[in-house]
C-alpha cells in the first residue's frame, strides 16, 4: 500500500501540472491534485472514508457526462481522455481511502 501511495503522489501531481495548460485548469487541476493530496495525507493519518464517499461519485458522474459528450470512442477525442482520467482518479481514490 505504501508503494501505491508513493507512486500516486508524483503521478497525480504530474497529471495536475499538465492540466495547467488546458483551457479549463480550474476544473482539472484540483481533480488530480486532490488525489495526490489524499495519497500524501495517507502517510501521516487515516483518510476518513467519507472523503471517498464524496469524491468517487462526483468523479464518476463527471466521467459519465464526458463519455456521453464524446462523438465516438477514440484516444484522439478530448472527452474520451477526460473520461478515462476521471476513471483512473476515482479508482485511485477508492484504493487510497478504502484499502487500509
Amino acid at each position: 500500500m505504501k508503494l501505491f501511495r508513493i507512486l500516486c503522489i508524483p503521478i497525480f501531481l504530474y497529471f495536475a501540472y499538465l492540466q495547467l495548460n488546458d483551457p479549463d485548469p480550474y476544473l482539472w487541476f484540483p481533480i488530480y491534485a486532490i488525489v495526490a493530496i489524499i495519497a500524501l495525507v495517507g502517510f501521516y493519518r487515516m483518510v476518513p472514508k467519507f472523503v471517498g464517499w464524496i469524491l468517487i461519485p462526483i468523479y464518476l458522474v463527471l466521467a459519465v457526462y464526458f463519455y456521453t459528450q464524446a462523438p465516438y470512442f477514440g484516444m484522439e477525442v478530448e472527452e474520451v481522455r477526460e473520461y478515462l482520467g476521471l476513471l483512473i482518479a476515482s479508482a485511485a481514490v477508492a484504493v487510497l481511502v478504502f484499502k487500509r
